[in-house]
């Protein structure tokens, strides 16, 4: 199990806010992979995506928090980002939430189709920053801020829409950006520091961060990007197959290793709302280079 104790945050205050990586093989293969789709992305993936390995740790991750916050009763969750609804659903069956308490956002029509049936919630909203009014205990931003290049509105609209006292769990991608995260989308990646700059100029108080994946998701990266049309055709798309279960859960039995290293191109991160914040208004947060 990750150490998610809320009090620890690691980070290296010489790193700046973005990291971003070219090369003639990475616009090679950009160019050959064409326009990230979402719509397709999660039509060809449906059937694999829960079962990657990287997915279901970053679920672990997120449950594990959740699990320290204690009863969640009056919780409400939601899942900025929440693509087919898969974390939505762990969290629903491991804490036995109503489908009231849950709700969530994505840009994909069919993730959010997905979502929808998967959820029996009606509360998915098929457009970024959603305008609401409501205000939530619990947010969720996994694998979404290195997607947009407005990634700063999305934190914005985090921090605007948590109670006080309120939390808020991210997941991101810092170091290189491989071609492979091309097709999932990528536009950027961060630095743990200036990330943690950027989300305490909104008002929030970061209490954990911590870097995770070396050296096995750090080479899986790399791996990838080297046959990446070969990984994407036995292992991305398609349906679920028996040698995709047994890769999947050999890779997940094996990186819970990274655990044990603070390092890796994952970052893991948890803010919270102070309950007596101070009201900070939009343009006003410091911006880090």
């Amino acid at each position: 199990m990750a150490d998610t104790r809320l009090s620890e945050r690691r980070a290296d205050p010489s790193q700046s806010a973005v990291s971003q990586s070219t090369g003639l093989r990475e616009q090679q293969l950009r160019q050959a992979l064409g326009n990230y789709d979402a719509d397709r992305y999660w039509h060809d993936t449906a059937a694999s995506y829960s079962y990657y390995p990287t997915v279901r740790h970053r679920s672990r991750f997120i449950l594990g928090v959740l699990r320290q916050l204690g009863p969640m009763n009056d919780t409400v969750v939601f899942d900025y980002g929440c693509g087919d609804g898969t974390l939505l659903g762990r969290i629903r069956d491991t804490f036995g939430l109503r489908y009231d308490q849950m709700a969530g956002c994505d840009l994909s029509n069919t993730a959010v189709d997905l979502a929808m049936q998967k959820l029996g919630s009606s509360h998915i909203h098929n457009q970024p920053c959603p305008a609401i009014k409501q205000r939530f205990t619990t947010i969720i931003c996994s694998e979404v801020i290195e997607h947009t290049t407005e990634h700063e509105e999305t934190l914005q609209w985090i921090a605007d829409h948590l109670v006080p006292g309120g939390i808020t769990i991210l997941t991101t991608q810092g170091g290189r950006v491989h071609a492979c995260d091309r097709y999932t989308g990528h536009t950027q990646h961060f630095r743990t520091a200036s990330l943690i700059s950027w989300i305490e100029g909104l008002g929030l108080k970061v209490i954990y961060a911590r870097k995770w994946g070396f050296p096995l998701f750090w080479l899986q990266k790399y791996l990838t990007n080297f046959r990446f049309r070969a990984v994407r055709e036995n292992y991305l798309d398609g349906p679920l197959t028996l040698r995709k279960r047994l890769v999947f859960r050999m890779a997940y039995a094996l990186y819970f290793m990274h655990d044990l290293i603070p390092l890796g191109p994952q970052i893991y991160l948890v803010a919270r709302r102070p309950s007596q914040s101070r009201a900070l208004t939009a343009g006003k947060h410091h911006k880090p280079h």
